[in-house]
């Protein structure tokens, strides 16, 4: 993904200060043009000589001067978002309660922009009533916050607090862009409950082998990381094969292998939910009766194997539809926007999701797509852009229909 956003990223004197200049580094790989501020406790932890050379821009530390063009309000003027990281818990007081007799406090007010705090601190502070507060006073007011990871902590034990990790933190930037840069959001979708399955699943052969298909997860987690942005509950079923991608702390997840593992925990949760994405791409076979063994060749075999399959569950089909609103995918590699017309009806979902599997481009494993949008009322085509963007289009269509 290329991203030519104005980003700037705001340092506060936690211990986790020391993990900025890595997703700095990431943003700027990205495409992005960043900019950072620190506050002077963050000096204890990160030096300005490294950002600046990262960057290519001075740093701007609160309590020094500056000629006015590159002030704390000149950067404010220039960020299309920032992020504050790691939020510190008397960060997000001051900035909750208008402090703006801090200049980094300052910058924030003065911004145009979203605003995502990364929270990090210690578990007692996280989880005081007062830090609670604050937290949802910023919800209230607008603000982005992604939940802190549970971990090993710097205090010597495990808890909640860590900083999540980098790459978990970029797919939130991306995602906050993506939702903001589409301006007709109702706030539908906020405090609904998602219930999303992303990635392939796999069919056992023997304790060694399975049978699987392409699908990577990305378009289904990152639907789940707009939806969590948009303020949405979400549970996150994920394939095993999915695992090295990063999701926020905030999403529930449950991992699974196989097609029938995948419809139990569909099943066992579709009742919470008030949207349903089957994102997940779905075997529709499974090995009849595994190996317990790995499978040996045999001279009697006369190099041909056949193999025993059977129809696995209809898991988008079988799916209750009264309550909820449910949206399909449809991988297809010809005749995309029929197939997926003849899809939604006969599995009867309020929106089908439809891609060409045999672009290159746009196909399995890619950070693009394009789709088709197909509901009762019509379709529409989304052009070829990152999958986040297509996530922000995807519930975006999905709030509008509910409000229609």
């Amino acid at each position: 993904m290329r991203n030519k956003h104005n980003i700037t990223v705001v340092i506060t004197g936690g211990i986790a200060a020391y993990k900025v200049p890595d997703f700095v580094r990431s943003l700027i790989k990205a495409g992005a043009d960043v900019r950072v501020a620190m506050t002077p406790g963050a000096k204890e932890f990160v030096t300005t000589k490294t950002l600046e050379v990262l960057t290519k821009y001075p740093v701007l530390v609160e309590g020094e001067t500056y000629p006015e063009a590159i002030g704390h309000v000149a950067l404010a003027d220039w960020s299309d978002i920032i992020v504050v990281m790691p939020a510190t818990a008397n960060t997000l007081a001051s900035f909750a309660n208008g402090e703006a007799n801090k200049e980094a406090v300052s910058m924030l007010m003065a911004s145009h922009s979203p605003i995502l705090f990364v929270p990090a601190m210690n578990h007692n502070m996280w989880h005081k009533p007062s830090t609670q507060r604050n937290i949802e006073r910023l919800k209230l007011d607008g603000y982005t916050i992604i939940s802190p990871d549970s971990g090993f902590l710097a205090e010597g034990y495990e808890g909640d607090g860590r900083m999540p990790a980098p790459d978990a933190i970029l797919q939130a930037v991306w995602a906050l862009i993506a939702i903001n840069e589409m301006t007709d959001w109702s706030k539908t979708l906020a405090e609904k409950k998602l219930l999303i399955s992303a990635g392939g699943t796999a069919e056992p052969l023997d304790p060694v082998r399975y049978l699987t298909n392409r699908s990577s997860g990305k378009m289904g987690i990152a639907i789940a990381h707009v939806a969590a942005l948009l303020g949405m509950d979400v549970h996150l079923i994920r394939t095993e094969s999915t695992l090295s991608l990063p999701v926020l702390p905030q999403i529930k997840q449950s991992v699974v292998q196989s097609a029938v593992e995948l419809n139990q925990k569909m099943l066992a949760h579709e009742a919470e939910a008030d949207v349903i994405i089957m994102a997940a791409a779905v075997s529709d076979y499974r090995i009849a009766t595994p190996s317990d063994q790995k499978m040996k060749k045999t001279k009697e075999a006369n190099g041909h194997l056949t193999l025993d399959l059977i129809e696995n569950p209809d898991i988008l089909a079988g799916l209750p539809k009264d309550n909820h609103y449910v949206v399909g995918f449809a991988a297809e590699t010809q005749h995309v926007l029929e197939y997926a017309q003849d899809k939604r009806k006969r599995k009867g979902v309020n929106l089908i999701v439809a891609n060409d599997v045999s672009q290159k481009e746009v196909g399995f494993g890619s950070d693009e797509n394009a789709v088709y949008l197909v509901s009762e009322t019509g379709h529409r085509l989304v052009e070829q852009q990152s999958k986040i963007k297509i996530a922000a289009a995807i519930l975006n269509e999905v709030a509008q229909q509910l409000d229609n």
